[in-house]
């Protein structure tokens, strides 16, 4: 089985991009899903947050409201790196695992790591392929706007604290134009798919 690490820019259609893999096949992992768990309550991450930066965030249940740790984590980058440390290794760990569950399966032939701070993170290294997501920063802020409903400030925070583009590229095995239409999209993914099938 192989490993695949889907990544790109804020908004850049890597979700949509993990739902064609999926299609082909692919088992799917999705980095910020599991981050969310990781902000469960009772887990070692949460308690973690809650001693670092406090329980101004916290809804009236002591869940964490993200929004609000958003808010206060994006407007700091020592911050933001402090939160990191906190969460990356709890995802990590959980990736891995789900991993070495799904290998047990023989007929999955690939897993896909959907991760935007793939690269920032270090993660990379776990992973036999990266594919890196092309796409206009005018797109990108105009579906965080959209459809993750940010406002440009917070669009424009979020995207401050990620490699660029050219930056990226340097680690990609493979870049898929997203660009143009989801069509074209979908027939690179296929062709891409096959490729690293046939590499495996």
């Amino acid at each position: 089985m192989i490993v695949i690490g889907l990544t790109g820019g804020l908004a850049s259609g890597k979700t949509e991009i993990a739902k064609m893999f999926a299609a082909l096949g692919a088992k799917v992992l999705n980095a910020d899903k599991i981050a969310h768990r990781a902000l469960y309550r009772k887990t070692i991450a949460y308690k973690q947050v809650i001693g670092k930066f406090g329980k101004g965030f916290l809804n009236a249940d002591d869940s964490i409201n993200r929004k609000k740790l958003a808010k206060l984590i994006f407007e700091s980058d020592k911050k933001q790196q402090q939160l990191c440390r906190i969460i990356h290794p709890w995802v990590f760990e959980y990736i891995k695992k789900r991993i070495k569950k799904i290998e047990k399966n023989k007929a999955v032939k690939a897993v896909v790591v959907e991760m935007v701070v793939l690269i920032e993170s270090g993660f990379y290294k776990h992973i036999d392929k990266i594919l890196l997501v092309n796409a206009t920063t005018g797109q990108q802020m105009q579906r965080a706007i959209l459809r993750n409903n940010m406002t440009k400030v917070q669009a424009k925070q979020r995207m401050r604290f990620q490699l660029g583009f050219n930056q990226k590229s340097k680690y990609a095995d493979y870049i898929i134009d997203n660009r143009r239409t989801l069509k074209d999209t979908g027939k690179q993914v296929e062709k891409i798919w096959k490729t690293i099938l046939r590499e495996k």
